[in-house]
Protein backbone atom coordinates (compact mmCIF):
# COMPACT_ATOMS: atom_id res chain seq x y z
CA UNK A 1 0.00 0.00 0.00
CA UNK A 2 2.73 2.54 0.95
CA UNK A 3 6.24 2.15 -0.49
CA UNK A 4 8.97 4.83 -0.22
CA UNK A 5 12.60 4.59 -1.20
CA UNK A 6 14.03 3.60 2.15
CA UNK A 7 13.21 -0.03 1.89
CA UNK A 8 14.86 -0.28 -1.42
CA UNK A 9 17.76 -2.21 -1.34
CA UNK A 10 19.75 -4.21 -4.32
CA UNK A 11 18.23 -7.77 -4.64
CA UNK A 12 21.47 -8.77 -6.54
CA UNK A 13 25.19 -7.58 -6.21
CA UNK A 14 26.12 -5.76 -9.44
CA UNK A 15 29.59 -7.70 -9.82
CA UNK A 16 29.22 -10.76 -9.49
CA UNK A 17 25.12 -10.93 -9.44
CA UNK A 18 25.05 -12.42 -5.66
CA UNK A 19 21.67 -12.90 -4.68
CA UNK A 20 21.55 -10.91 -1.16
CA UNK A 21 18.45 -13.11 0.09
CA UNK A 22 19.65 -16.65 1.26
CA UNK A 23 15.99 -17.95 1.61
CA UNK A 24 12.87 -16.71 0.84
CA UNK A 25 11.40 -14.47 4.12
CA UNK A 26 15.92 -14.36 5.50
CA UNK A 27 15.15 -10.59 5.97
CA UNK A 28 12.06 -10.80 8.35
CA UNK A 29 14.67 -11.34 10.87
CA UNK A 30 15.91 -7.99 10.40
CA UNK A 31 12.59 -6.73 12.23
CA UNK A 32 14.27 -8.62 15.57
CA UNK A 33 17.57 -6.75 14.84
CA UNK A 34 15.47 -3.47 14.32
CA UNK A 35 13.89 -3.79 17.34
CA UNK A 36 16.84 -4.23 19.37
CA UNK A 37 18.60 -1.04 17.46
CA UNK A 38 15.25 0.93 18.45
CA UNK A 39 15.48 -0.45 22.41
CA UNK A 40 19.05 1.15 22.19
CA UNK A 41 17.91 4.39 21.34
CA UNK A 42 14.95 4.69 23.60
CA UNK A 43 17.03 3.81 26.27
CA UNK A 44 20.10 6.07 25.81
CA UNK A 45 17.99 8.78 24.56
CA UNK A 46 15.56 8.32 27.82
CA UNK A 47 17.30 8.30 30.74
CA UNK A 48 19.27 11.39 29.73
CA UNK A 49 15.79 12.94 29.19
CA UNK A 50 14.52 11.59 32.59
CA UNK A 51 17.56 13.13 34.26
CA UNK A 52 17.52 16.22 32.27
CA UNK A 53 13.70 17.34 32.75
CA UNK A 54 12.34 15.14 36.32
CA UNK A 55 9.19 13.63 36.54
CA UNK A 56 6.99 17.04 35.77
CA UNK A 57 7.81 17.52 32.30
CA UNK A 58 6.29 14.49 30.45
CA UNK A 59 5.87 15.54 27.04
CA UNK A 60 9.17 16.99 26.77
CA UNK A 61 10.51 13.38 28.00
CA UNK A 62 8.52 11.10 25.72
CA UNK A 63 9.27 13.74 22.78
CA UNK A 64 12.68 13.69 23.08
CA UNK A 65 12.65 9.89 23.74
CA UNK A 66 10.77 8.99 20.77
CA UNK A 67 12.68 11.55 18.28
CA UNK A 68 15.37 9.95 17.80
CA UNK A 69 13.67 6.39 16.53
CA UNK A 70 11.53 8.56 14.06
CA UNK A 71 14.80 9.99 12.34
CA UNK A 72 16.69 6.61 12.39
CA UNK A 73 14.12 4.61 11.54
CA UNK A 74 15.29 4.24 7.99
CA UNK A 75 18.80 3.51 8.88
CA UNK A 76 17.46 1.11 11.46
CA UNK A 77 16.05 -1.21 8.38
CA UNK A 78 19.11 -0.73 6.48
CA UNK A 79 21.69 -1.55 8.66
CA UNK A 80 19.56 -4.41 10.92
CA UNK A 81 19.17 -5.96 7.12
CA UNK A 82 23.11 -5.53 6.26
CA UNK A 83 24.11 -6.81 9.78
CA UNK A 84 21.86 -9.95 9.86
CA UNK A 85 23.16 -10.52 6.73
CA UNK A 86 26.94 -10.32 8.04
CA UNK A 87 25.93 -12.35 10.83
CA UNK A 88 24.14 -15.17 9.53
CA UNK A 89 25.56 -15.60 5.71
CA UNK A 90 27.23 -18.56 4.73
CA UNK A 91 28.42 -16.02 1.99
CA UNK A 92 32.36 -14.94 2.46
CA UNK A 93 34.48 -12.30 1.19
CA UNK A 94 36.63 -12.70 -1.70
CA UNK A 95 38.66 -10.43 -2.26
CA UNK A 96 39.44 -11.32 -6.19
CA UNK A 97 35.93 -11.53 -7.37
CA UNK A 98 35.73 -7.44 -6.49
CA UNK A 99 38.76 -6.75 -8.89
CA UNK A 100 36.17 -7.15 -11.77
CA UNK A 101 34.07 -4.28 -10.77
Amino acid sequence: MFHWKYDQMNKKFACCNLNYEIEPGFFIGAMYVSYVFIVAELVNAGIPAFMIFGEEEQWAIIATTISPVILLFTFNYRYARTLLLHVLSPIKYDESAGRNC
